[in-house]
């Protein structure tokens, strides 16, 4: 992902963070946000988080939330729960 980002290849940097959104586990979720997060790459987190909150599988976005939460990720349940909560657009 961070090379594709690197040679402005959005798009398929995108795509990436939304895969690992709807299918990485919730440890995975927790690392891939947290590494996001201290590269300063604040949408790439955003992008997973808001990518899990469109999984059909409800439990499992609750996995993930409570990962982040134990985690101490307070900031990111938050921001998936006001997420979660937006109509589709």
């Amino acid at each position: 992902m961070a090379r594709y980002l690197a040679d402005g290849q959005n798009h398929e940097a995108g795509f990436l963070l939304w895969q690992a959104g709807a299918s990485y586990s919730a440890p995975g979720i927790v690392e891939a946000v947290t590494s996001c997060r201290a590269a300063g790459l604040d949408d790439a987190a955003e992008t997973i988080l808001i990518s899990v909150t469109e999984r059909a599988d409800r439990q499992a976005v609750l996995n993930v939330v409570a990962a982040l939460d134990h985690a101490g990720r307070h900031r990111d349940v938050t921001f998936m729960l006001t997420a979660a909560t937006r109509p589709p657009r």
